[in-house]
């Protein structure tokens, strides 16, 4: 988890993610049979981007690392392929809160979304692991754009407007800002909408991702042992924590993480 400062104050939280040549720049104009340009131009021409010489960057290292590489134009994501032996990693782009974390174990990959970085940055991407874990990366600059999935990203951010109810209302009830009856009406809506989202999941798995299957023991905790000051952010391990650290790492792996703007506790 890291944070920033919010434009309007307090704190804002996320919660926790080879060359090809294609065709860019210019319209496709599709050729029907027995059918003429009625301007009578010439189609253009789609301009290829190629990828030679383009900067990537290949690590093995012990602890955390710092990889820079020069963005070309026409780049518009980063890919990583990443694996770590131990511990928690994360992967940072210096390019605002996207970034990708979670726990070592097996391959990873992920892509950055570098379509708003003026070509010629020399982009950093740090690497964090712990001081004792050893790690390998490869990575390259793609002309492909990144696009999250859809489904994920809708529910990562319906999540993000339920961990910010449930965290402002347990932080502000710990605070003695907010009072009983106070925190009820403050986490309905969350509490409501979260049932909906497991619902959903549970009816239809087929279309609810990998997000999906993490949704209901939120949901079973937050709707019945849990429903209560303080069974948010004071939740003993269990489903519901294990759940709320896998929704974290999923949606931070879509590039969309789960944020909250943060009331109290900084």
């Amino acid at each position: 988890m890291s944070s920033a400062e919010s434009p309007g104050g307090g704190t804002t939280i996320m919660r926790s993610a080879r060359w090809t040549t294609v065709a860019a720049l210019g319209l496709a104009v599709a050729a029907l049979s027995g059918c003429t340009a009625a301007s009578g131009a010439a189609s253009p021409t789609p301009t290829a981007v190629s990828t030679s010489g383009w900067p990537t960057a290949q690590l093995y290292h012990e602890g955390p690392t710092t990889a820079t590489l020069t963005l070309p134009s026409g780049a518009r994501s980063l890919h990583v392929d990443f694996s770590c032996t131990s511990g928690l990693y994360a992967v940072s782009p210096a390019t605002g809160i996207d970034s990708r974390s979670g726990m070592c174990g097996g391959a990873q990959s992920f892509d950055f979304d570098v379509a708003a970085v003026a070509p010629g940055t020399r982009l950093r991407v740090d690497i964090t692991v712990p001081t004792d874990t050893r790690l390998t990366a490869a990575l390259r600059y793609s002309p492909r754009p990144f696009a999250p999935d859809r489904t994920t990203k809708a529910q990562c951010t319906a999540l993000s407007s339920i961990t910010e109810a449930y965290t402002n209302a347990d932080q502000g009830h710990a605070a003695g800002d907010v009072t009983d009856a106070e925190w009820v009406q403050q986490t309905a809506k969350a509490k409501a909408q979260l049932a909906d989202l497991a619902a959903t999941a549970h009816s239809h798995p087929e279309t609810a991702g990998l997000l999906g299957p993490a949704l209901p023991p939120l949901a079973d905790w937050l709707g019945g042992a849990g429903d209560h000051p303080g069974g948010f952010i004071g939740a003993p391990l269990g489903d519901f924590t294990a759940a709320d650290a896998l929704a974290g790492q999923i949606c931070s792996a879509n590039g969309t993480p789960i944020v909250v703007n943060a009331k109290y506790g900084g």
